[in-house]
């Protein structure tokens, strides 16, 4: 039996490499795989970069050098220097190329696999919208957001779009409060971390999920595809018990002994008969202790209830 071959992969970002910022995000989801990172603005003198400062509301990425400082560069001058280099890096002997970057909507024709970040971002997207949820964006600037309004899902989406202006760090408030009646909040922009996403999650109450954990979402389905196999990565189960006990203990201690069992299994995907067999109780008997603990915990959807016990830190 031949040996399995560690999968190579080229992730390109728009400004300086190496991104730490993003690879965490990222990396966590590409199993074993083995990754080089590169930058659209590498070997790019400063003084070429600071020429190339938008002139007037036209399109322009906020991207980050190898310092850390944050620049606003013309969308042309970006997409350009990312043409050539996935050019160069398509002749290589990389198993996957992966475009870390939202905004940029040119066409890239390659020989090597490649996941367009900024297409993995609008299929996700159109998914949500076809199926009636309501999608809050937030972006990094404002000509991002007129971009994304002229697009396909964006005339689609009935939910605020919102904008954070200047710099990564900016106070999200304002940008929460305006996608604050989305069903779910997408973060657009690779730049938005785990972290950051947690804070808008704790503000707003909503589900959150960020450019960085779509496209590493969509490069893990890539790479398995790839491998011919599903990747070894690393995931965490909960049982019924174990996600009830992250909820607050005020609202538990309302429940009655068998609502609490009812949620329990209810909480591991078992179907009303199931448990009713399980307990030995009639199906109608299960739906009403069902109902009723889901009416004293505020939940209207055993999702709904899942995601509030994992944003909760385990005791």
């Amino acid at each position: 039996m031949g040996t399995r071959r560690t999968p190579r992969i080229a992730v390109i970002t728009m400004g300086h490499a190496p991104r730490p910022d993003v690879m965490q995000e990222i990396a966590p989801l590409l199993g074993d795989a083995e990754y080089d990172e590169f930058g659209a603005l590498d070997n790019v003198p400063e003084s070429m970069i600071a020429s190339m400062a938008p002139r007037g509301d036209e399109l322009s990425y906020l991207t980050q050098l190898r310092d850390g400082r944050h620049v606003i560069v013309e969308a042309g001058f970006v997409t350009n220097r990312t043409e050539v280099l996935v050019a160069e890096l398509d002749g290589r002997t990389y198993d996957l190329l992966i475009l870390a970057m939202t905004g940029m909507r040119a066409r890239l024709s390659t020989r090597t696999p490649l996941i367009h970040g900024q297409d993995a971002l609008d299929a996700w997207i159109s998914a949500l919208v076809a199926s009636n949820s309501r999608i809050g964006i937030i972006f990094p600037l404002a000509s991002q957001q007129s971009a994304a309004s002229e697009s396909d899902y964006g005339t689609m989406l009935k939910s605020s779009l919102a904008t954070i202006g200047g710099s990564q760090s900016s106070d999200l408030t304002q940008a929460i409060d305006r996608v604050s009646g989305a069903d779910l909040i997408v973060m657009n922009s690779v730049g938005y971390t785990g972290e950051m996403a947690q804070q808008v999650s704790r503000t707003s109450g909503k589900p959150v999920v960020t450019a960085c954990r779509i496209i590493g979402s969509t490069a893990r389905l890539r790479l398995s595809e790839i491998a011919g196999k599903p990747l070894d990565l690393p995931s965490t189960t909960y049982t019924g018990t174990e996600l009830l006990r992250r909820l607050p203990q005020a609202a538990l201690e309302t429940l009655t002994r068998r609502e609490t069992e009812v949620l329990v299994q209810v909480l591991e995907g078992a179907a009303n008969k199931f448990i009713a067999r399980a307990l030995g109780i009639s199906h109608r008997t299960v739906e009403i202790h069902r109902a009723r603990a889901m009416l004293k915990l505020g939940a209207t959807s055993t999702p709904e209830l899942i995601r509030r016990a994992l944003r909760q830190p385990e005791r």
